[in-house]
């Protein structure tokens, strides 16, 4: 049996879906680490590999990937090149689009350890905002979190302000006491570290005021993100993060939809529609 493996790679996680390529239906699925190009092309295909072998299935005969930091053309280039086999490769942004309205007009917000934003508007044009990364933008994905809430923490106890509110979102944290132990963690960390704080810091959000007015700077993120989307078209938000800004986002006069589908059929859409599409994709024949 000849396989087709969709990927959707981004900074916390990858899932692989693998396709009888035949038919087109369903073998197996498989979930590993990080897959985001920033991260390196090896990275990736570390990831890749590793998921076939949690899967037990055979090399695929093609892969579609969606995958975080496309926009890297030294990573990209370097990840069709070290493909073992003919690679499709997409933007995750256009991925969960196409996924989350099955090709039809309408927005995907990506909130999960970044933030990227797409939508398809009546005429087919295309239109994208964000998706510049951990380093340079990602305010209220899951990342940013976890950043901001150190940064509040640092500048409390220089002070010597940290209250009973502030030390129970600490407890929760789990990565020490003391500022010299929360520099140890940054100075170490990647985007899936400070993305693994968001978590607690949402949690408490009823009990802890910083908590509270860290999702509000997020949430003020995303609508600046999204303030040229034409609100008469659903938007459709996916990834970790959506359950907490979905609501707040629908309040705001948005129509906010469920996706009908998640990255990897996005992947298999755009697989087969891609001649009509304008979107940037690039490929490997390997």
């Amino acid at each position: 049996m000849k396989l087709i493996a969709l990927i959707d790679g981004g900074g916390t996680k990858t899932r692989v879906r693998f396709l009888n390529q035949a038919d087109q239906t369903v073998i197996s699925e498989a979930v590993t680490g990080p897959s985001n190009l920033g991260l390196g092309a090896d990275v990736c295909w570390e990831q890749i590999m590793q998921a076939i072998t949690l899967a037990g299935v055979p090399m695929p005969v093609r892969c579609v990937a969606g995958l975080a930091g496309s926009e890297y053309a030294k990573q990209r280039s370097a990840f069709l090149s070290n493909s073992p086999c003919e690679t499709l490769l997409v933007s995750d942004r256009d991925s969960g689009l196409f996924g989350a309205h099955c090709g039809m007009p309408g927005g995907c917000l990506t909130v999960g350890t970044g933030v990227a934003f797409a939508w398809l508007d009546e005429s087919r044009q295309l239109f994208k905002r964000g998706g510049f990364g951990f380093m340079l933008a990602d305010q209220g994905g899951g990342a940013w979190i976890g950043l901001r809430c150190l940064q509040k923490l640092v500048w409390l106890a220089d002070r010597g302000l940290i209250n009973q509110s502030h030390q129970l979102l600490i407890d929760r944290l789990g990565i020490g006491q003391s500022v010299i132990q929360w520099m140890e963690f940054a100075n170490a960390a990647q985007p899936r570290q400070f993305a693994s704080l968001a978590k607690a810091i949402v949690e408490a959000e009823v009990q802890v005021s910083l908590s509270a007015d860290i999702v509000s700077e997020g949430l003020m993120a995303l609508i600046d993100l999204i303030e040229d989307f034409p609100k008469h078209l659903p938007i459709a938000l996916v990834g970790g993060l959506s359950p907490v800004y979905s609501p707040r986002i629908q309040s705001l006069g948005y129509h906010v939809i469920e996706s009908q589908g998640d990255a990897l059929d996005g992947l298999a859409y755009i697989d087969q529609h891609r001649s009509q599409l304008t979107i940037d994709y690039w490929e490997s024949y390997a």
